[in-house]
C-alpha cells in the first residue's frame, strides 16, 4: 500500500490538471488514483439514488412520516411498501448513472456483451446492496456496533466488493 500511495503522489506532482483529466479518461492513472476516481461515480450514483428515493417519497409515491394520504396519516404499511417501491426506482435509475461514469471514467468496456455486461453490472450492485443489508443489523445484533459504524462499514464494504468484481468481472482490466 507504501507503494500505492507514493505512486499516486507521485502521479499528481508530476502532472498538471489537464494531464491527470486526459490519463483519467484513458484510464492510464495509478489503482489508487483509479479508486479515487471510482469513490466519485459512486458518490454521484448515491446522490442520485438519495435524491430520486426522496423526492419519488414526497412527490410520486407518499413514504414520508406524517404525511396525508386520502385525508389521512399516512399508515406504517403504506408507508413501508411506498418506501420499497421508490428505493427500487432509485436503485434503478442509481445504478445505470454509476454504469454509465463507470465506463466513462473508471473501467474499460469488451470483457462481455455490453447488455450481459450491464447485466452483470446490476447483478454485482444488487448482491453487494442485499449483503450490505444483511450485514448491517448483523453486527448491530451481535456485536452491539453503532448503527453509524454498521452503515459505515457497509458503505465501505460494498465499495470494495463491487471495485473488486467489476475490475476482474465486469470489466476488461
Amino acid at each position: 500500500m507504501p507503494s500505492a500511495i507514493s505512486d499516486s503522489i507521485a502521479f499528481l506532482r508530476e502532472n498538471d490538471v489537464k494531464t491527470i483529466l486526459s490519463r483519467i479518461r484513458q484510464r492510464k492513472v495509478p489503482s489508487l488514483i483509479q479508486f479515487a476516481v471510482y469513490g466519485m461515480c459512486g458518490g454521484l450514483a448515491t446522490l442520485v439514488y438519495l435524491v430520486v428515493s426522496v423526492l419519488f417519497s414526497y412527490k410520486v409515491f407518499p413514504a414520508m412520516d406524517g404525511m396525508i394520504v386520502d385525508g389521512a396519516p399516512i399508515t406504517d404499511a403504506l408507508r413501508a411498501k411506498n418506501l420499497l417501491i421508490n428505493n427500487c426506482i432509485a436503485f434503478a435509475l442509481a445504478n445505470v448513472v454509476a454504469y454509465v461514469t463507470n465506463i466513462l471514467f473508471v473501467f474499460e468496456t469488451g470483457r462481455h456483451h455490453p447488455v450481459l455486461e450491464f447485466i452483470y453490472f446490476t447483478a454485482v450492485s444488487f448482491v453487494s446492496f442485499a449483503i450490505s443489508q444483511i450485514a448491517g443489523p448483523w453486527l448491530v445484533s451481535h456485536f452491539g456496533v453503532s448503527t453509524k459504524f454498521a452503515l459505515l462499514s457497509n458503505v465501505v464494504a460494498s465499495a470494495l466488493l463491487n471495485f473488486v468484481f467489476r475490475k476482474f468481472f465486469v470489466f476488461k482490466n
